[in-house]
């Protein structure tokens, strides 16, 4: 907490308050900003995200997401027979959470949806490029990079914990409505914000 003196104001001559107290604190700033990147971070993943969503949905229409399925490195034959299944549930996974990260409302479920999502993707497309960890007769010798799945997979679940500055959940104030401690009112918090 820092001081400093007032005095006089110049322009009219009245006495102001002889001391003003300001709080500043480098934690509280950097607190502050930290919120800020966090969500600009999950806003562009779910822009991100909801244009990769929409991507699905171009290949059901022009009749490629069959051999999308099919050609991931390590696809069990459950997968490839239900893959207009398995292609809806990763385009409307990728559409709506695309979508609810990107407006910041029901961002802890769209963020958890989100990282299982991409996880099933690296999981089943060979985790990042090396079948061997599943057992797969094949390997790529030397690969080294887990991928971009993986990856986005870890973003998604540090959303899952980011607070948020940016969104509906805030213009709606959302938090402030659930404020109660009661267990409804923590289970909305969560799911809502």
């Amino acid at each position: 907490m820092s001081a400093m003196n007032v005095g006089v104001s110049a322009a009219t001559g009245i006495p102001e308050t002889a001391t003003a107290f300001r709080v500043s604190s480098v934690a509280e700033t950097e607190t502050g900003r930290a919120v800020r990147v966090l969500s600009a971070t999950r806003i562009l993943f779910g822009a991100i995200f909801l244009f990769d969503g929409i991507l699905k949905w171009v290949l059901f229409a022009t009749g490629q997401m069959q051999g999308v399925v099919d050609g991931e490195f390590y696809t069990p034959a459950w997968l490839t027979s239900n893959w207009a299944l398995f292609g809806t549930l990763v385009g409307l996974g990728e559409t709506f959470g695309g979508l609810f990260l990107l407006l910041g409302i029901f961002q802890r479920p769209a963020a958890l949806w989100s990282a299982l999502v991409m996880g099933f993707i690296w999981a089943f497309g060979g985790f990042g490029g090396y079948p061997a960890a599943i057992g797969a007769s094949w390997s790529t010798a030397g690969y080294t990079d887990l991928g971009g799945d993986l990856m986005l997979a870890l973003v998604f679940l540090v959303l899952v914990f980011a607070p948020y500055a940016y969104g509906l959940a805030k213009v709606w104030k959302l938090r402030e409505r659930f404020s109660r401690e009661s267990w409804r009112d923590r289970a909305l918090r969560a799911l809502l914000t």
